[in-house]
């Protein structure tokens, strides 16, 4: 007798192939028996498949902030709704582990606008080695299965603060060591954000000695690029030419191109990207669906500020000669990844601020005129006001452009959540990423066919990660699947309307388990 018996459905069995109908059965959280037609075989569960219905694998999630997420809530719901059921913290330099006992301060204070779960330090302060922290989580039993980069700014804090300078060989080798532990351990890689401090202060040649590291135990570089808009070009050779000088995989973290005067660099960064194929490198990127980019408001501000951490900050804003030099670098300097300058405030939406709630949901316009100041002293006052506290949206790139990066073939899922599951506002596409995908970018406006839209979020993620028994609907994989309805998948998740639940998810099975139905966490 099988465990689960899924009949008569329709099967996108993740290579991309077509679909088929056919039916799938499991024992033992594997796939055993994959028919082009009907098992008539007894089983313990069985679903028949309804019309517009398609079984697929389960999504992967290659970039998440959840690191604290699946500390708080096991079942990772944001994540599990949507019919992920692998996902991957850790991202953009930020990681919940490893720290120290002498930084963890101004590491809370570094990641909490990214991962703002409350009630957790006593825990969070243990965790000096990766892990620890990865035997927290495995002590929880997430209900989906979770992987988790090492962040290189975690790993810097951890050694030398903040400070904008180059590590010691002595600091760089506690870094290689802390990355070492982190590997052997269970992290998947190194991911870098290098446009926030205090990875803006690292040179190539650190992120080089970082990554052979990470490949010898044959893990991923996963980066937030230096720059994004006008030198994402010369981004994308720097992270090429780091992950080909260590030897290890290349994962381009919410790969776009921001800014309409930078429009057709696209076609560049997806050039070096498939030459770096053909030479050889196991390289891809992922993306969110979404033009409108989210983060916290300090990376407006120029990275000369930002060595003392938020403390350190906030002190110099509250100087006026030293706030003048800020609002100067926000308003002339485009050596940096200026979003203010680049884009205009008017592009710019505060989603969430600790204490001025008022202002959630305004554009940094419209909170300047209330303020009666210029927009980059509005950046300083809100940063004031609120403790260092504030998320923001910025329409960073045009929609033709996230299209052409999502037809890509080797651009895969990220949903990129940040405070996914905190209970604060957020970003959309933390709760709807993958059933707007569905919705929009394939049934309403056909950019790709099913078939390939759920290849790069299965076997494509799966493969490069190097999980063959995952990412397919195959003989010998493992029942991780969703089964959904391609005329209802989508999401009514806004700006003003962050807790809408997904629509379309019929059932998850997490290694056979149910662990949605209908819609719901079955619990």
């Amino acid at each position: 007798m099988y465990d689960l018996l899924i009949r008569n459905i329709d099967i996108a069995d993740g290579s991309g192939k077509a679909l088929f109908r056919g039916s799938v059965a499991v024992k033992d959280g594997k796939i055993v028996k994959v028919s082009a037609g009907d098992i008539s075989d007894d089983a313990a569960y069985t679903v028949t498949g309804k019309d517009g219905q398609i079984l697929c694998p389960g999504f992967f999630d290659t970039h998440t902030h959840g690191d604290l997420q699946r500390i708080a809530d096991p079942y990772i719901s944001t994540q599990l709704l949507q019919g992920v059921t692998f996902d991957v913290c850790g991202n953009c330099g930020i990681s919940a582990a490893p720290v120290s006992d002498e930084t963890f301060t101004i590491m809370k204070r570094y990641s909490e606008p990214v991962i703002p779960f409350k009630g957790y330090d006593e825990e969070w302060k243990t965790w000096h080695t990766f892990g620890d922290y990865l035997a927290s989580v495995k002590k929880r039993n997430p209900a989906i299965h979770t992987g988790a980069f090492v962040g290189h700014g975690t790993l810097r804090i951890a050694v030398m603060g903040m400070e904008n300078r180059a590590p010691s060989a002595e600091e760089l080798e506690k870094m290689k060591a802390l990355l070492k532990e982190a590997m052997e351990s269970g992290a998947l890689g190194l991911s870098s954000g290098l446009i926030y401090a205090p990875g803006v202060f690292s040179q190539t040649d650190e992120m080089v000695e970082l990554c052979k590291v990470v490949a010898a135990y044959n893990g991923i570089y996963a980066t937030h690029m230096r720059n994004e808009s006008f030198n994402v070009v010369e981004s994308v050779k720097e992270s090429i030419f780091v992950a080909k000088q260590a030897g290890c995989k290349l994962l381009i973290s919410h790969h776009k191109v921001s800014g309409s005067k930078n429009h057709d660099l696209y076609k560049q960064t997806l050039k070096l990207i498939e030459e770096a194929r053909q030479e050889g490198l196991n390289v891809i990127c992922d993306q969110y669906q979404s033009n409108k980019g989210s983060t916290t408001l300090a990376a407006l501000l120029p990275p000369f500020c930002q060595s003392e951490g938020t403390e350190g900050l906030l002190r110099q804003l509250s100087d006026p000669a030293q706030r003048a030099k800020i609002v100067k670098g926000m308003e002339e300097d485009a050596t940096y990844e200026n979003f203010l300058l680049d884009l205009g405030s008017d592009n710019i939406l505060i989603i969430s601020c600790q204490n001025t709630t008022e202002h959630n949901g305004k554009t940094l316009t419209e909170i300047a005129k209330d303020y009666g100041l210029s927009p980059a002293e509005t950046v300083c006052q809100l940063q004031l006001d609120n403790a260092g506290n504030v998320l923001m949206a910025v329409c960073m790139c045009q929609q033709d452009v996230v299209d052409a990066i999502f037809s890509f073939p080797y651009t895969c899922m990220g949903s990129d959540g940040i405070g996914a599951g905190a209970g604060t506002l957020t970003h959309p596409r933390a709760v709807g990423n993958y059933v707007h995908m569905f919705e929009d970018y394939v049934r309403e406006r056909k950019l790709v066919s099913w078939e390939e839209a759920i290849r790069k979020c299965t076997s494509l993620p799966a493969d490069f990660i190097g999980l063959k028994e995952k990412g397919r609907i195959a003989e010998g994989c493992d029942a991780d699947m969703v089964i959904f309805d391609r005329e209802r998948i989508g999401t009514d998740a806004s700006f003003t309307n962050q807790n809408a639940k997904p629509k379309g998810i019929e059932h998850v099975f997490v290694l056979g388990q149910e662990k949605v139905k209908h819609g719901e966490i079955v619990k």
